[in-house]
């Protein structure tokens, strides 16, 4: 710990100097503190309100918040959120998770973009690899640690990315971004908005990247496994190229439409490896080209009745396809979501809705010894739901009970129902107070469901042949369930300084585990195999504590402090990564030294993570690390400006995670880039 305190200690060192080294005032920030807490968000109860006065965990990464940190894809942007683990596991690959349950394929977070979900229904989780838009379109990233389930449906267990690009009236005109370093060897970025009518605004967008390989050090990998891999390519660059584009029309004083649309296609490399029947380590290593490819169209209409009322309907179609060595996965994603608010009296404000989606999707496997299903390669599902929640102000303007619940018809599991109760209490207009119960479900993927993957083979003895283990998805897996208990706090002490807190309490129960299924002879003498099945045996729960505390110290210098402690305790042999590090911390310095200059420096501990290791059967410590991002950025004129970013700088090289089963480790290491970007 002593270099956590030297860190932290030399961090408010930097803060103090900062400080005192302003002399007379220069271009202020883009948002006061006052214009911060009284952003309005919508992913907490679907309908506009502001941040302060939202009874949920939330926390908001704001466009200009994006700008100054230099992220260039989303992971990026997220890494210095409260509660929210970041990591980030080859050049390519990230695992992010709220409050536990992270990893590769973590499956309890809801991701969306501008109301579409952003998922594989293979596993119900995010490639965020080929989840991108151009960073400057960003309006802002609200997110939710906590259920949302009864708002946003199942798989919102640990909390919800809500990813709203802005209006094309809010980007009109030209924008070009170029850059290059070591890691992001090349990017480029060009977006046009133009009014089309006096109703009818629009933009089209169009960017790229290439990225370099991460550092593969053999000490992070069991020592048998040296000599194999000094043949094996560990190449894990990456290029990527998107285009998209949106429509904005006001048909009406009360009437909008809007339309929108993306195209992606990306080649990655990645070492990796499967079980075989081939001595001595009966596992094979190989290099490997994924490549990956989608569309998007949605669209969403809006209509005001009233001065109270208001009704959407969204749809969306999304098509994605993932062709790697050994197997293709492509889905095809249709959705229609209807909503309607309503304020009742003075009392209530009443939102409800109905939706339906339609899945199609396809795992074929070129090589049967590896990957199998137990249904025809391709299925198709049905999910329905109904929501409704009442706000009922039951002291005007001071005291806030919500009431609500999601209904959800899916083909795995039947009825669903996620309840949930919030309580908002603002005290004065400096404390706020809210408390929240939530029941909310992970629903199975099809992997759980009728997929088998030969994980692991078990080496031939004097007794026994080759054994082929399987892992197999079974019919009679049922949800994951959680019940969460929730408390937050608010305070603004002076206007110049906000504190945020919330403490947690979550109850799993039929958590994924596996059993020793069905032993299959028929190959035998020249082996056998065993299933391994998966079931809802574990349970466990987690607990802590989430701390953001703002200081605008003048209106060019702002300190942002970012603070989560998690417990965890669930049972031995789990088949997912539960853990959170125990401790993250996170010190962000936003300064603007004259009116054309200004620096961003960010400081971040994570702590020890706990994962399952590469041969999934024992868990695998990751060492706690700091790490050091400075950023510079010059307005050279009003439409030309520069800057400068370091990442993971002032520490050495070091793991963040670990993918789970087929991925090697890669460290993340110092980098830079320079760029510069053109408005017109």
């Amino acid at each position: 710990m002593l270099k956590l305190k030297d860190t932290f200690l030399a961090t408010l060192f930097v803060f103090i100097v900062s400080f005192t080294a302003i002399a007379t005032e220069s271009n202020s920030l883009d948002l006061s503190l006052q214009e911060l807490m009284n952003v309005e968000v919508t992913s907490v109860s679907k309908q506009k309100q502001p941040l302060s006065n939202s009874p949920a965990a939330i926390y908001v990464v704001t466009s200009e918040s994006i700008r100054r940190s230099g992220a260039t894809s989303i992971p990026q942007a997220l890494r210095d959120v409260p509660g929210l683990h970041v990591a980030q596991i080859d050049s390519q690959k990230w695992a992010i998770g709220s409050r536990g349950f992270n990893g590769r394929y973590n499956n309890k977070l809801l991701v969306l973009m501008d109301g579409r979900t952003l998922y594989s229904p293979s596993f119900s989780g995010v490639y965020w690899e080929v989840q991108d838009t151009l960073m400057a379109d960003i309006e802002r990233i609200e997110v939710i640690r906590g259920p949302s389930a009864a708002m946003w449906g199942a798989n919102a267990v640990n909390g919800v990315i809500n990813i709203i690009t802005k209006h094309s009236a809010d980007t009109l005109g030209g924008y070009t971004e170029l850059g290059a370093g070591d890691y992001e060897q090349g990017f480029a970025g060009f977006r046009y908005g133009s009014t089309l009518s006096d109703k009818v605004t629009s933009r089209i967008y169009l960017k790229g990247h290439e990225r370099d390989s991460f550092e593969f050090n053999q000490s992070d990998v069991d020592s048998s496994l040296h000599s194999v891999l000094d043949s094996v390519s560990k190449n894990n660059s990456w290029q990527h190229l998107q285009l998209g584009g949106r429509v904005d029309i006001q048909l009406e004083t009360d009437t909008s439409l809007f339309f929108s649309s993306d195209y992606y296609t990306t080649k990655m490399q990645q070492a990796s490896n499967i079980a075989s029947t081939e001595a001595p380590l009966y596992r094979e290593f190989y290099t490997d080209e994924v490549n990956s490819d989608g569309f998007n169209l949605l669209s969403k209409y809006t209509k005001a009745l009233s001065a109270t009322s208001e009704y959407s309907v969204q749809t969306y179609y999304d098509y994605a396809s993932r062709k790697e060595d050994r197997y293709d996965i492509r889905s095809d994603t249709f959705d229609i979501d209807f909503q309607h608010q309503l304020i009742i009296g003075q009392n209530h404000n009443i939102v409800w809705g109905l939706g339906y989606r339609y899945i199609q999707d396809e795992v074929d496997s070129r090589l049967r010894t590896f990957l199998t299903s137990s249904e025809s390669t391709q299925t198709n599902t049905d999910l329905w739901s109904a929501f409704i929640s009442d706000e009922i102000m039951l002291i005007k303007d001071k005291l806030w009970l919500t009431l609500a619940s999601r209904f959800e018809h899916n083909d795995y599991t039947g009825l669903e129902v996620q309840p949930n109760i919030r309580l908002m209490w603002q005290l004065d207009a400096k404390n706020n107070v809210w408390t929240s119960i939530a029941r909310a479900i992970r629903t199975p993927s099809r992997l759980e469901d009728n997929i088998s993957v030969n994980a692991l083979n078990i080496p031939p003895s004097d007794v026994s042949p080759l054994v082929k283990v399987w892992v197999s998805g079974s019919d009679n897996f049922e949800s994951e369930e959680i019940i969460s208990y929730e408390v937050g706090y608010r305070f603004i002490p002076v206007s110049q300084w906000s504190f945020d807190t919330s403490v947690f309490y979550n109850d799993y129960d039929k958590l994924r585990s596996t059993s020793i299924g069905a032993i299959d002879f028929s190959t035998f003498p020249n082996y056998i195999s065993q299933d391994t099945v998966f079931e809802n045996d574990y349970d466990g729960y987690n607990y802590g504590v989430e701390l953001s505390s703002l200081w605008a110290a003048s209106n060019t210098l702002q300190l942002r402090v970012n603070y989560s402690f998690i417990k965890s305790e669930f049972g031995d042999n789990l088949s997912q990564n539960t853990d959170a590090p125990e401790h993250m911390l996170s010190t962000i310095i936003d300064w603007n030294i004259t009116d054309d200059i200004g620096v961003n420096f960010v400081w971040r501990f994570i702590d020890d993570t706990i994962v399952i290791s590469e041969k999934s059967s024992s868990e695998k410590t990751i060492d706690s690390y700091n790490t050091v991002d400075i950023g510079v950025s010059w307005n050279v004129t009003s439409d030309v400006t520069l800057s400068a970013q370091g990442k993971n700088l002032l520490y050495p090289s070091h793991l963040e995670y670990e993918g789970e089963s087929l991925q090697f480790p890669y460290r993340v290491g110092p980098s830079y880039y320079l760029k510069a970007t053109l408005t017109f």
